[in-house]
């Protein structure tokens, strides 16, 4: 049975999340998706995860930043806070080692900003230090995520480029606006910030939704960057862009249509769909979990029967491929093993971030 957390500070926030006494396991949705061979191969991976985190509270990657913001993320999504659960230390841990990456300006990155994570891993982190402070019952915990969580949204809004996406690095004037997915991350936590009560500026939202349309191609597919617009068909992409495109509510356009027929037509756990890692075909499925992920999560939001045929398919592939230990193929140190376990994780429905706008259907 679910106990919603009636704290002060979640009920100001308005992100109740379920939670737990703290020697219970988290009582999980029991949606009919969520099968026992689910929930084993979700514990097994946050298992790993929580092995794979050093003394410092980041995950033992050379991507840490990024790692570590998605390991959070995926944390949280098994019902756990930073307060209760099996995953409660490693979370106040995350937090603690993101903090301590945060420099004075609002950028999350390893080396005091120089890291390899670049506005990816600053996106990922600011997603997880947002949806953990919705959560905290700590003041001075509470505090200072707030700090932390206005300052990298500030930073955000104070890096849009020209077109209304963002680049790989903090810096708007760059003329190349980097990858199409970077802008996805800082959507999401300036979508997720603004449900707990952090102050966003609206400009930047109405911005980034002229962004993602004109990024997305008659035929529904959503680009790499903005000078490779009209061209190819990547599901890495358009699974971030449709994802997006819905919880902006822009459903209604006529590219998320096709957008989602895309990912459904090229999927490789579906019958009649493309290849894992086949690049040539139309939707090719290279950066596999990366895809996985945003594509489910496009799909998961979108719902319907579309849902009802991915979830099962690809839970049994991921399931499949997931290795002894809890990981997947990983060579960013928990980045994808993060990606296939919160692919897994959605019909949990423990991430406010992920229920928000859109279709509004969530795997209905």
């Amino acid at each position: 049975m679910k106990v919603w957390l009636g704290s002060a500070v979640v009920a100001l926030l308005a992100c109740a999340v379920p939670v737990f006494g703290s020697d219970e396991s988290p009582s999980l949705s029991r949606e009919p998706e969520v099968t026992p061979k689910v929930e084993e191969a979700v514990k097994r991976a946050c298992d790993w995860l929580a092995k794979n985190q050093d003394k410092e509270g980041g995950l033992k990657s050379s991507y840490s930043v990024a790692a570590t913001g998605l390991a959070g993320l995926a944390w949280l999504a098994t019902g756990s806070t930073p307060h209760e659960g099996p995953y409660a230390e490693n979370i106040r841990r995350a937090i603690n080692f993101l903090l301590k990456c945060q420099a004075k300006n609002g950028y999350i990155s390893e080396n005091g900003g120089y890291g390899p994570s670049s506005m990816y891993g600053h996106g990922y982190s600011t997603q997880f230090l947002t949806q953990a402070y919705g959560m905290v019952r700590d003041q001075e915990l509470g505090t200072k995520l707030h700090d932390a969580v206005q300052r990298a949204v500030n930073l955000i809004e104070g890096t849009q480029n020209q077109f209304g996406g963002w680049n790989g690095s903090p810096n708007g004037a760059l003329t190349d606006d980097g990858s199409g997915a970077v802008a996805i991350m800082q959507i999401t936590a300036l979508r997720a910030a603004q449900s707990c009560g952090v102050s966003t500026k609206e400009k930047v939202i109405d911005k980034s939704k002229k962004y993602l349309i004109e990024m997305t191609n008659e035929q529904g597919w959503y680009a790499y960057n903005w000078n490779s617009r009209g061209y190819g068909n990547s599901a890495a992409t358009t699974g971030a862009g449709m994802y997006m495109i819905g919880a902006l509510n822009l459903q209604e356009h006529p590219k998320y249509a096709k957008g989602i027929k895309n990912l459904m037509g090229s999927c490789p756990f579906l019958k009649g769909g493309g290849q894992q890692g086949q690049w040539g075909a139309a939707g090719g499925w290279g950066w596999y979990y990366y895809t996985c992920f945003y594509a489910s999560l496009a799909i998961f939001q979108h719902g319907g029967d579309e849902w009802s045929r991915w979830y099962p398919a690809m839970s049994t592939e991921l399931i499949k491929q997931q290795r002894k230990e809890g990981n997947w193929d990983d060579p960013y140190g928990g980045v994808f093993t993060s990606l296939a376990v919160l692919s897994l994780q959605l019909p949990y429905r423990y991430l406010p971030m992920f229920l928000e706008g859109g279709a509004g259907r969530e795997g209905k």
